[in-house]
């Protein structure tokens, strides 16, 4: 992403668009939810959509998509090597007649860490045993958690397509399925620690504004709503884990370690070069936050172990 910004005067058109968006959100809120101390992560919301009325449009520089690791793999399956790296800058259109090709190598399959955990928990909640649970929980593991994980096995996709061949256009493919599970796993915690019923209001509408921020960025080039998409559960969850009482249902410590594994692979992504240079070119920057992001997901997952009547 660019650098951020700052403008003295928002335009008329920032303004219409966040003072809609804050008379929405409020009005769905005090419409659907009874307590009003669950409005306080809407109330987050808004005030940091406040603050982008400030921010100049955040614009994605075409060197995001130059990556440390350029590695072609060459899979020679039917010598009797697995396969070998390719010289950088060879003829990659002659090399495939003596195999396939894996372009990007590191970034590409890494892919499979993500696919993992997005496996674990769709085949953890098939195999879930539910038992008797309230409305909320039955929500959270029939609605919330299926949406999460089937969205990150999309990542997974979606990523390794992206990483094939690195654009803007191939990134939208990547940016969709992950708006969507952090939209969904931010309406899961928020159900979790407020159990009030503002996390299965909020799934629909910030889901569709997850998506419009992506489609949002693609017609116009401004990553402000994706920013904010991305970042801002972030931050809400981060407040819950830490401050608010523990939820009914456990999972506490699983949410708390996957919070910081996503933050350490945001952190892997800003130093893609320096991680590529400190292995020696064993792993790049990139390449770890999948990895991360990927465990992320598996630590989820793990909130399926148990019996749910014990936490009723």
């Amino acid at each position: 992403m660019s650098s951020v910004k700052l403008r003295l005067k928002p335009t008329s058109t920032s303004i219409g668009g966040v003072l809609a968006f804050v008379i929405c959100t409020l009005k769905v809120a005090y419409t659907n939810v009874q307590d009003d101390i669950v409005l306080l992560p809407i109330l987050v919301m808004s005030l940091v959509s406040l603050f982008f009325l400030f921010v100049e449009p955040i614009t994605q520089k075409l060197k995001y998509h130059d990556f440390a690791d350029k590695r072609s793999f060459l899979c020679a399956c039917h010598s009797s090597s697995v396969g070998l790296f390719l010289p950088p800058n060879s003829d990659i259109r002659r090399s495939r007649s003596a195999g396939f090709i894996i372009p990007n190598f590191g970034d590409v399959i890494s892919n499979c860490v993500i696919l993992i955990g997005g496996l674990s928990g769709a085949i953890l909640l098939c195999l879930k045993d539910v038992g008797e649970v309230d409305e909320i929980r039955s929500w959270q593991l029939e609605v919330c958690l299926p949406i999460f994980f089937y969205s990150t096995i999309a990542i997974s996709f979606g990523s390794t397509y992206y990483h094939w061949n690195p654009s803007n256009q191939t990134l939208v493919w990547d940016r969709l399925p992950m708006t969507v599970a952090f939209v969904s796993i931010f309406c899961y915690i928020l159900e979790d620690y407020l159990n009030k019923g503002i996390g299965s209001y909020l799934l629909s509408p910030l889901i569709l504004i997850g998506v419009i921020s992506v489609l949002y960025w693609n017609w116009t080039d401004d990553l402000r709503l994706y920013a904010l998409v991305q970042f801002l559960p972030l931050f809400v969850m981060t407040v819950l884990v830490i401050f608010y009482q523990p939820s009914r249902y456990g999972g506490a410590v699983q949410q708390g370690l996957a919070l910081l594994l996503y933050a350490a692979a945001k952190m892997c992504e800003d130093r893609d070069y320096e991680i590529w240079t400190i292995t020696k070119k064993t792993i790049s920057g990139h390449s770890l936050k999948h990895i991360l992001a990927g465990m992320a997901s598996v630590l989820i997952a793990t909130l399926l172990v148990g019996n749910e009547e014990n936490n009723v």
